[in-house]
């Protein structure tokens, strides 16, 4: 097993159960640890925080778009941010971002560390889980009991676990999408465990648009702004594992057809996104490239000396701080999101600090439309004509305008995805030749 010195375990001892998840190496403020120590406590509803946990655990080990490829599940990240503990994993699919949030309010004692890395939830261990019941008492150990700082003599740190490129990839996407989701509908216990148990199974499901009324999130006959596309009915399956906790849902749209799910637990919240189409993973969503197109170094460098761990980043109190626009701060996160440094919280409708130890290198690794976008600029062959931009590319030429604050261009991706799926290369070229032109249109 890669990056841990033992598997995790669900044991009876006099006191209860106890819960102890392996980690794997980890970046935590005081640098690389090894086998860190996040959290060891107890927790108020040892039954909910099981149930979520699988939750978690499910998503990790199914591709939703064919079920038969379920094979063993990839080890959850987890993120210690003093006040709580949020594990996030995607599907196998890589169309499914899953995550559990243990809130204070669902500690009973013990103090949660700071940090991040990777968790061993093993086949073993979500057997027991499963039978967790709720006069159990569980103590929660996110850790090895103790910290080994390590030295440049002693520790060589790479990637503890070999996290998939469509993870790193998802864990860029995701912030961003849900960034930009608009909250549709709130219901309470009794709609919620109705709308959950009527997800219809199968491979990946039906795609349904569902509308608040009344009664909760009704099947909607007729489409419209303000309902909530869930592309693939059994892609939020794993939402059941929680649903007889479930004390509310909240349902949130993305202009692609993305959706976002937030269901309240005891103690916490488990949050599903969604991507817009069954077949389509976050890796290819392209939605950060927009932001990342407005970034220079040293706005780069202010705000990364303000993340702290925090569990909620105040963008405008960073703007301050740092005297930079909001527009800046908006396009460092999103860097940062790209190597895995910064989530977003749908339900606090906030960013939130993570590390995970990646290569910075990957930002434009991970991006081929933006390093083409920067190619095509610094070779000369996007310049401004009359108002539009000129691009020549590949033997054809395109054009891009402005129109509203949005820019559109005559290429072929454009025709086809529009705006669904980020900017085409030539739109980015566009983006930063018009941030930064010199007087002969050039940068």
């Amino acid at each position: 097993m890669i990056g841990y010195a033992r598997a995790s375990d669900l044991s009876l001892t006099a006191d209860g159960a106890r819960l102890s998840l392996a980690t794997a190496d980890a970046l935590t403020p005081a640098g690389p640890v090894v086998r860190p120590s996040f959290f060891s406590g107890f927790v108020s509803r040892p039954d909910a925080v099981a149930a979520a946990l699988l939750a978690v655990a499910d998503v990790a080990a199914t591709s939703y778009y064919e079920l038969s490829a379920r094979r063993a599940s990839l080890d959850p990240v987890v993120t210690a941010s003093g006040d709580r503990l949020r594990f996030e994993a995607f599907s196998r699919c890589n169309g499914v971002y899953a995550r559990f949030d243990l809130l204070s309010d669902g500690i009973d004692a013990g103090e949660v560390g700071y940090g991040t890395t990777n968790v061993d939830i093993n086949p073993p261990l979500r057997h027991a889980l499963a039978s967790t019941q709720l006069a159990d008492l569980l103590h929660l150990d996110v850790g090895e009991g103790g910290l080994a700082v390590a030295t440049a003599e002693q520790t060589h740190l790479e990637r503890p676990v070999d996290l998939p490129d469509r993870w790193i990839r998802g864990f860029a996407e995701v912030p961003t999408i849900a960034a930009r989701m608009r909250l549709v509908a709130e219901v309470d216990r009794l709609p919620t465990m109705t709308f959950l148990a009527s997800l219809r199974s199968g491979a990946p499901g039906p795609t349904v648009h569902y509308a608040p009324g009344p009664r909760g999130l009704q099947p909607s006959a007729v489409r419209r702004e303000s309902d909530v596309r869930l592309a693939g009915t059994s892609r939020l399956s794993a939402a059941r594992r929680v649903m007889r906790f479930a004390h509310r849902m909240r349902a949130y749209a993305h202009d692609s057809g993305a959706s976002g799910w937030v269901v309240d637990v005891p103690g916490g919240r488990v949050t599903f996104i969604i991507t817009a189409e069954p077949y389509r993973g976050f890796s290819g969503e392209g939605g950060l490239l927009h932001a990342l197109g407005d970034v220079d170094d040293d706005g780069l460098s202010a705000v990364a000396a303000c993340l702290a761990w925090q569990p909620v980043i105040d963008a405008d109190a960073i703007a301050r701080e740092t005297s930079l626009t909001r527009r800046r701060v908006d396009g460092a996160l999103a860097v940062f999101a790209v190597s895995g440094r910064v989530g977003f919280d749908l339900a606090e409708g906030a960013w939130f600090h993570r590390e995970l130890p990646l290569d910075p290198s990957r930002v434009g690794g991970d991006h081929a439309r933006l390093e083409r976008a920067r190619e095509l600029v610094s070779s000369e062959q996007t310049v401004l004509t009359e108002g539009m931009c000129r691009v020549v590319a590949d033997g054809a030429v395109h054009w891009v305008r402005e129109s509203g604050g949005i820019l559109h261009c005559t290429c072929r991706w454009h025709a086809r995805y529009g705006h669904s799926r980020g900017p085409c290369a030539h739109e980015l070229a566009a983006r930063l030749l018009f941030a930064s032109p010199t007087q002969d249109g050039r940068r």
